[in-house]
């Protein structure tokens, strides 16, 4: 490792143990660290503006000092060193070297899942229709994180079924001390002994899920689950274990995962981070039933800005915040391997035309597939609509007739076949456009996403690749 790799690490690690009695001086200056270190001109850019937060107090910024006060001290120095100097300094240099080679950056992040397996079945759940019995070989995780760490990939999402039914997963996660891992969980499989070897192996960050309040909660996923998950947020507080939440939204509990009460609960417990995804069409068959509406899409928004004005806690509203990524991520940022070792460009759109078993990363990346969608990103000017299944699905159609992917699961294909689901569909993009055309114009004229917009320009005219 070049010395000057070694001597960020030591900063960083250095700067975060003061984290918790650090001044706002100091946090300004951290932030201008990791300015300085950052290779890409977005990265950069947002810690500019996480700067800019800790100048004006912001109460998020605020509250994430307190929470990595709270965290073991290894937690909290794996998150620092693993995410601020792996991640995005030495990872960010290796993806603009892989990039300089072969024409397009590598994800910055990797999502797997090991297992389809579930002790629950919740509504609506993707997972449900893969297949049970094949849950991935301990080399094959391996050999995901070796070339994810070659293209700078340094941190990895871990999905499912429910990550802890897999019985390799914690020694998967110590055997990659250098990369940081966040794992969804239904925390209904989490003991004490599992929330502690989690904090002594340090590097990796918990995402509990939840429906809302208790009632919504065991509807959707089993009775008795809201009180263990409230249990597991508990001991991980305890442990010094950095952790947060994810929601999946749906017509029906849209408003009350966003109200006061609920983010206050959220901040009680300890969670650092929030995460929001729309209810999708996706899995064997696909049902339309549950997705919020448009206007409640835009509620979403509305209430997100307030939460981050307000509340001293970060959240990602996956489909709203596409602006500070330039719309669709799919096979651009991340990209999904499910158990098989299928190679997905998202979590949500389940064809492939490689498995990690006997190709590349890489090589996927390269597939027409990949690069179909890639090259069309974004897919509109206006960056509230990334969507290729509910705000472009001519996209995915088009892209699936074109070069003849694979199905990742039987049924997958019914999201682009079925005449009804099509028409639906059709009708919600043209809705979800009329309405998020208002508020992109408006953001235009405040001269919001100046970068974005910039580099979204440089992309058409072929000035920038990706």
């Amino acid at each position: 490792m070049p010395i000057s790799d070694i001597l960020k690490k030591w900063a960083v690690s250095r700067l975060a143990k003061q984290l918790p009695y650090a001044s706002k001086d100091n946090l300004v200056k951290l932030a201008g660290m990791v300015e300085k270190m950052a290779i890409l001109p977005e990265d950069k850019e947002r810690a500019r503006v996480v700067g800019e937060k800790f100048k004006a107090e912001h109460p998020s910024l605020i509250y994430a000092k307190e929470i990595l006060g709270r965290l073991n001290p290894k937690c909290r120095d794996k998150f620092s060193v693993n995410l601020v100097v792996n991640h995005l300094a030495i990872g960010n240099g290796i993806r603009k070297k892989f990039a300089e080679k072969n024409g397009f950056l590598p994800p910055s992040t990797i999502l797997i899942s090991p297992s389809m397996k579930c002790n629950l079945r919740c509504q609506g759940c993707y997972a449900a229709d893969y297949e049970k019995e094949t849950d991935m070989e301990p080399s094959v995780l391996d050999k995901i994180v070796k070339e994810g760490k070659e293209m700078g990939t340094f941190f990895y999402t871990i999905l499912g079924g429910e990550p802890f039914i897999y019985p390799h997963l914690l020694d998967f996660i110590a055997r990659h001390p250098d990369c940081y891992f966040q794992i969804f969980t239904n925390g209904t499989l989490l003991d004490s002994e599992k929330i502690n070897r989690l904090v002594k192996i340090g590097n990796a960050a918990l995402m509990f899920s939840l429906e809302g309040f208790e009632k919504e909660t065991n509807e959707r996923r089993a009775p008795g689950v809201y009180g263990k998950v409230m249990d597991a947020m508990e001991h991980a507080r305890e442990a010094g274990l950095l952790f947060g939440y994810s929601c999946y939204v749906t017509k029906n509990n849209v408003e009350q995962i966003v109200s006061d009460e609920f983010i206050d609960l959220m901040i009680q417990k300890g969670a650092l981070i929030g995460w929001y995804f729309l209810c999708m069409p996706v899995g064997k068959k696909p049902s339309v039933e549950f997705m919020p509406t448009p206007q409640q899409r835009l509620y979403l928004k509305m209430r997100r800005d307030h939460i981050r004005n307000a509340k001293p806690i970060f959240i990602v509203d996956f489909w709203n915040d596409a602006p500070y990524v330039r719309g669709c991520i799919a096979g651009r940022q991340f990209i999904h391997v499910n158990s098989r070792g299928d190679i997905e460009p998202c979590i949500f759109i389940h064809f492939a035309t490689h498995n990690i078993k006997n190709s590349s990363i890489s090589e996927a990346l390269k597939s027409p597939f990949f690069r179909a969608l890639k090259d069309r990103q974004p897919y509109d000017d206006n960056l509230y609509l990334p969507c290729t299944i509910i705000d472009n699905p001519e996209v995915l159609r088009e892209t699936v007739e074109r070069t003849n992917p694979y199905p990742t699961h039987q049924g997958a294909s019914t999201l682009i076949n079925d005449p009804e689901i099509r028409g639906h569909l059709d009708s919600y993009a043209r809705e979800v456009r009329s309405l998020y055309n208002k508020v992109w114009e408006e953001d235009i004229k405040r001269g919001d996403w100046k970068l974005a917009r910039k580099h979204t320009a440089e992309k058409r005219m072929g000035i920038r690749k990706e």
